[in-house]
């Protein structure tokens, strides 16, 4: 009896603690259950924003899972106060709380109210930032940008979105639509400031000696590119009040210099002697140029050394500020062409050439378009064309029109060494090469009815036989027109587009005979200047292509100090003599 009473009491202690570890395990299940989250897991699955590491979003997770009875009566008091206010909003027609747009908060507004909020936002306080390869550019509206946005769909969708903002917020996506017209006029002006150019691999001096300055890559803004992302992505440009332009990146032919560092040094060490030519004046001009500043003029290319065009054309506008005084510059194109020549044959003499601005002309007394010519030595013809509004039949004293630029008259490179001045009043020609008198001869001129224009021009063309007209070649009725025969022409300028003057030999004419009986000494050709054909045959073999020619007169007074010698030359010169052999 002792031993079953035993035996019984063993049995109840056995599972009271049997029940006494069922309760701490599944203590600890909770628990455990509660460390990795299943008591949350609905509110995770139900609300993106829930986040367990704020007090009030797991307060409301317990108040929702916990089986306590206060839990419980408190749950269902919080119920019932939401359907009531739940209620109250929907009648209200109201946006529920916690609903945003942009940033903006429009819980508990209308509609109505909702929209005129979004689009003050959005016309007064919105600011995208312009970024380029994540440095900031500039700040712009969207409407800059050319976004639109729909605040009316924005606050109906808003309001469609019921209370799906409680308890953790509700953001609107903002309705945007993009003006290609307006996004690609910023894209324009933003590309000057956005563009970088790539830095070619070159030289500098440092520390009395010459090293290399590697490559370094630029870019330009890809406006398509651009376009399209703004296009893809506008509602994220908005909600971020970030958009990142889209660029090419310019890479450098060369990156390293040091190849072509010993051609580099051997040219700067002979020295750049860089001069400027002015054709019109015979005026050379030395300009002052050291090592330091020769070598950032340098880079290396593929295949050996070129020209900087950004640094060398920064020191031709630097020079031109001082030339242009006189109505004289230096194209920076043909100037960096000429460099290169020089860097390629490694000539260290650079003969840069100077040109002429259009010039402005007033109207004196007994002036014509034909005097106007004649006086600044440009043909009538080129003139009138520059001042297609011009009456030149009523001038008027004091009016003004436009000269254009002489460089008309010289379109070829000129030949600095070499230069031909003609005297009309003495119907003499002298020759100069290097700057001395080479050569002297009779000519003779255009006659009063076809004069030759004075003026400075060059030698365009070679012809060993060239053939010409006139009207007074032609018979009464003007229906049979002969031509005359010239040898040894060179034109100097067109008088009429196709018809040009110059310099020729003995003029045969279609009966046999020869123009002012074969002589010279008198003005008697149709514009041209003649000469005996030895000495026509002597001055075409002698002036090559570009060949200054400096045509003087009453009307057009010498302007090179070699014209200037020639006339006070002339002037100790009988050319009243008439050799028998002309």
């Amino acid at each position: 009896m002792t031993a079953n009473i035993g035996n019984r009491q063993k049995r109840k202690t056995g599972r009271a603690r049997d029940r006494n570890l069922a309760r701490q395990q599944r203590r600890l299940a909770k628990r455990e259950s509660r460390e990795s989250g299943g008591e949350h897991a609905f509110f995770r699955r139900r609300f993106p924003a829930y986040d367990e590491s704020k007090i009030a979003h797991r307060a409301l997770a317990w108040l929702f899972s916990s089986r306590s009875p206060v839990a419980k009566v408190t749950s269902l008091v919080a119920v019932s106060v939401l359907v009531f206010f739940i209620g109250s909003v929907a009648l209200s027609e109201r946006i529920f709380p916690n609903v945003y747009a942009m940033g903006l908060s429009i819980g508990e507004m209308t509609p109505r109210e909702a929209e005129a909020a979004i689009n003050a936002h959005w016309d007064h306080r919105l600011k995208i930032d312009i970024r380029v390869d994540g440095e900031h550019v500039d700040w712009v509206s969207p409407d800059e940008l050319g976004l639109s946005i729909d605040a009316a769909a924005m606050a109906e969708g808003a309001r469609a979105a019921g209370f799906a903002g409680i308890p953790f917020g509700f953001n609107v996506d903002p309705i945007v639509s993009v003006s290609h017209s307006r996004a690609q006029t910023i894209l324009l002006d933003l590309t000057e400031s956005i563009y970088v150019q790539q830095y070619e691999a070159g030289y500098k001096w440092s520390g009395g000696r010459l090293i290399t300055v590697p490559g370094r890559r630029g870019r330009h803004l890809d406006i398509k590119q651009s376009l399209d992302s703004l296009k893809a992505n506008a509602a994220d440009v908005v909600m971020e009040r970030r958009f990142n332009l889209q660029t090419i990146q310019l890479v450098p032919t060369v990156l390293d210099s040091a190849p072509f560092l010993d051609e580099a040094l051997v040219f700067l060490n002979k020295g750049i002697r860089l001069k400027g030519y002015d054709p019109f004046r015979d005026q050379m001009i030395s300009f002052s140029v050291n090592q330091q500043m020769a070598a950032e003029w340098l880079i290396a290319g593929e295949n050996g050394l070129s020209v900087r065009p950004d640094a060398f054309g920064r020191f031709i506008e630097g020079q031109n500020q001082e030339l242009v005084k006189g109505g004289r510059y230096i194209d920076k194109l043909r100037a960096t062409q000429t460099l290169q020549q020089a860097l390629s044959t490694g000539d260290e003499d650079v003969v840069l050439r100077l040109n002429y601005l259009p010039d402005e002309y007033q109207i004196v007394r007994k002036d014509t378009g034909y005097r106007i010519g004649r006086k600044r030595g440009i043909p009538y013809e080129l003139i009138r064309d520059a001042n297609p509004t011009v009456d030149w039949s009523s001038l008027v004293v004091g009016q003004s029109v436009q000269i254009p630029s002489r460089d008309v008259m010289i379109p070829e490179d000129p030949v600095p060494h070499k230069r031909i001045v003609v005297d009309l009043e003495s119907q003499w020609l002298v020759g100069f090469e290097n700057g001395e008198l080479i050569f002297d001869w009779g000519i003779s001129s255009g006659r009063e009815e076809a004069p030759t224009y004075p003026g400075i021009f060059q030698i365009l063309t070679h012809d060993e036989k060239a053939f010409g007209g006139s009207f007074a070649l032609c018979n009464e009725t003007g229906t049979n027109c002969n031509q005359w025969e010239m040898a040894w022409f060179m034109g100097i300028y067109e008088v009429v587009p196709g018809l040009m003057n110059g310099f020729h030999g003995a003029v045969l004419l279609p009966n046999g005979g020869y123009l002012g009986g074969g002589g010279v000494y008198e003005p008697s050709t149709f514009g041209c200047i003649m000469s005996v054909d030895k000495w026509a045959k002597d001055l075409y073999e002698w002036a090559e292509i570009g060949t200054m020619v400096e045509i003087i007169s009453e009307e057009f007074a010498p302007e090179s100090e070699l014209a200037k010698y020639a006339m006070a030359y002339i002037a100790t010169v009988d050319t009243d003599y008439r050799p028998i052999s002309a």
